[in-house]
């Protein structure tokens, strides 16, 4: 087999692998069953709101009608002052047929129809309010689920130089062992540190595969492998980023669209104070068939124009108390969302506390690998020099391990956490910042 060849067949197997940037998993994340699931019920919401806006037309209906009676309609003749029986005359058949077409519209309905259309389109917009919250929250399981891979990683490759630490140090110590420089329980110590190791990087790669899992799960594709870090520009001040969050949030954008619903509801409600005037005009014709050419008795055709107007006088103050409770619940709704800016608000500055403590941390992780660096190499020359044990040396390479993997798990926890605070500020300004198109 050629070199060639070989080289396409690797080529090949590495392509199977589906590696994954952080941008295309957010990209791939829109077109998921449970984004779309929203969607359309944004959609059913908007439909909604279109049928409602059919109650301000005029309504248009066709109906037939047909009866057949026991006994002929009769009408008695009983003449006062002359002699003989009364007389029944037939007034109508048995069989009768009415067809109407009837065209109807509410004149003034007190607002209630223009309160029902406003209250539709209203939920329409909370429809796909929630559409973008729910996005959001899904861009922040896969920020989350990123960085955990990331760490993982990041932990795995510090258990692999460890190992090779680990490795090197049982070789020169199987040497010394066979010269009988040092005692059988140094030797089985390292032998067993290099078993802790590869129990731990079994572990880590374990969990990494169930994240890798979930992440597929969520972003809808398979994720067997990541290609880059989480790479986003700098982050604003607190107060402008606060400022974007209360324009652009979708949940919150939701609660400021509540309170429009609410004061539609209140008009609503307070229509039943008004009278109800509708006007009709109709089509109308009756026969003894389907014809409806009359019965031979009365006119065929009845059609006809009229009025309505109703008008509840009392009804016990039930309009009164559906008024108030709507609004108090406009109340509610406006104490909501006053409190829900403000936990808005609180996560943003703990948000940005989260990060300078990272920051701190991070400062420190890395002063830690550089003192456990040369704590290594110290020990590791002490080993060779046999003035130090195998426990010592071992817990030096486990110690700069996980030091190692601490910096990378913190580095990789400061960019979650950046990735964080854009997504706070709303979805669609994380898109914008991200370079990906909203949809």
């Amino acid at each position: 087999m050629n070199v060639k060849r070989v080289a396409g067949i690797l080529l090949l197997g590495a392509g199977l692998l589906s590696a994954q940037s952080y941008r295309s998993i957010v990209e791939k994340i829109a077109e998921t069953p449970a984004l779309q699931s929203a969607r359309l019920m944004e959609k059913a919401a908007e439909e909604m709101a279109v049928a409602a806006e059919g109650k301000n037309l005029p309504s248009l209906d066709a109906d037939l009608q047909g009866a057949w009676l026991k006994d002929t309609p009769t009408m008695i003749l009983h003449f006062p002052g002359l002699p003989g029986p009364t007389q029944a005359v037939p007034m109508g058949r048995t069989r009768n047929f009415t067809g109407e077409l009837k065209l109807s519209y509410p004149l003034f309905t007190g607002f209630a129809v223009s309160a029902e259309i406003d209250r539709s389109r209203l939920e329409a917009q909370r429809a796909r309010l929630k559409v973008l919250d729910a996005k959001r929250n899904l861009f922040l399981q896969a920020t989350q689920l990123y960085g955990a891979i990331e760490a993982t990683e990041a932990t795995l490759r510090a258990l692999v130089e460890a190992k090779k630490a680990t490795l090197s140090a049982l070789k020169k110590a199987e040497g010394l062992y066979k010269n009988g420089l040092i005692p059988p329980a140094d030797l089985y110590n390292i032998k067993a540190r290099v078993y802790d190791v590869e129990a731990s990087i079994t572990e880590a790669r374990s969990r990494r595969e169930q994240l890798l899992n979930q992440l597929s799960y969520l972003a809808g594709i398979r994720v067997d492998r990541l290609q880059g870090t989480i790479s986003l520009p700098a982050i604003p001040a607190s107060g402008t980023l606060k400022e974007r969050a209360y324009r652009s949030r979708g949940d919150l954008r939701a609660l400021q669209t509540l309170l429009r619903v609410d004061d539609a509801q209140i008009r609503l409600a307070e229509s039943r104070y008004y009278p109800m005037v509708g006007v009709a005009a109709a089509w109308k014709r009756q026969g003894d068939t389907l014809a409806l050419n009359g019965d031979g008795f009365t006119n065929p055709d009845r059609s006809y124009v009229g009025v309505d107007l109703s008008w509840n006088l009392f009804n016990g103050g039930a309009d009164r108390h559906r008024v108030e409770a709507a609004r108090y619940k406009r109340l509610s709704a406006a104490s909501s969302l006053l409190d829900y800016r403000r936990r808005v608000a609180t996560g943003i500055d703990n948000a940005y506390a989260q990060l300078r403590a990272l920051r701190s941390k991070l400062q420190s992780a890395r002063m830690r690998v550089k003192a456990q660096q040369e704590y290594y190499q110290l020990t590791r020359g002490r080993f060779d020099n046999q003035m130090a044990s195998a426990d010592e040396l071992s817990r030096s390479i486990a110690d700069l391990a996980n030091a190692r993997a601490l910096k990378a798990t913190l580095q990789s926890q400061i960019r979650v956490q950046r990735a964080k605070i854009w997504l706070l500020s709303g979805v669609e300004n994380f898109e914008k910042t991200l370079g990906i198109a909203q949809r």
